[in-house]
């Protein structure tokens, strides 16, 4: 009996002993104030979306909030690649609990390095934005439906602009100013949401909003120019199209 006992026992010794919680037992109780925190916030001369956070409060545990991402880490460099004034909050645990304080930097541009991509500019034309809206204009005369599982363009079923409904009006406006920012305008509604943009997969998420007369799902970007825009979901062997064009643009 005694040996089943201690079969059992040890494991749950070992786990007491990787328990993070006696880790933080073992910190020393400083009465720190915000006003206590030693830590250095320095942005890149010349490229100030590269920021490097430094921890000097010594017995804490770091950790960075910094809007796009956190960071544990006791030296960091990071990249921010919107422009705008930003608070990076740094937050130093102890036995007794968390302190906080933030600072206050500005970047000045968008980072060239990490929007170098001409996807980037196509689809949003940078911190300006970019509206699309149906190309009810198009050549072919569909701007929506679906067809085989490379079609560029409406095959099976086809919808011209005309059988849109209160669609056809409807506007969608990507920018990257200060975020990913997305709204659709419907019916003299605008619904505001975030898009994440994958330009070596070309495909689009899009949350808290939907593109007109959408399925909520990451859509694939077939064609991206400075006037059009084609977007598909794509299933075994088809998919369904969504052709818009530049607001402003004639074919």
């Amino acid at each position: 009996m005694k040996k089943y006992f201690f079969l059992f026992i040890l494991p749950l010794c070992w786990l007491a002993a990787c328990d993070p919680k006696e880790d933080r037992e073992d910190m020393p109780r400083p009465a720190y104030t915000s006003k206590d925190l030693q830590y250095s916030i320095t942005q890149q001369a010349g490229y100030d979306n590269r920021v490097m956070l430094e921890n000097k409060t010594p017995g804490v545990i770091p950790y960075w909030d910094y809007i796009v991402g956190v960071s544990n880490r006791q030296k960091d460099t990071i990249v921010l690649p919107f422009a705008g004034d930003f608070f990076i909050k740094f937050y130093a645990y102890t036995k007794g609990g968390p302190v906080v304080d933030s600072t206050k930097i500005t970047v000045t541009n968008n980072d060239p390095n990490y929007f170098h991509n001409p996807a980037w500019n196509f689809l949003t034309d940078g911190v300006a934005g970019r509206t699309w809206v149906w190309a009810a204009d198009v050549p072919t005369g569909f701007c929506f439906g679906n067809g085989s599982g490379a079609a560029t363009t409406p095959e099976w079923w086809q919808v011209p602009a005309s059988q849109l409904g209160d669609a056809v009006a409807d506007e969608m406006h990507f920018d990257l100013d200060g975020a990913y920012n997305y709204t659709i305008t419907h019916n003299g509604v605008t619904t505001k949401g975030l898009f994440s943009l994958d330009t070596t997969a070309m495909s689009l998420k899009i949350t808290g909003a939907d593109i007109p007369k959408g399925n909520g799902v990451t859509y694939n970007i077939v064609k991206l120019n400075d006037n059009e825009l084609t977007i598909v979901q794509q299933g075994d062997g088809w998919r369904d199209l969504w052709l818009f064009k530049r607001k402003g643009y004639n074919y």
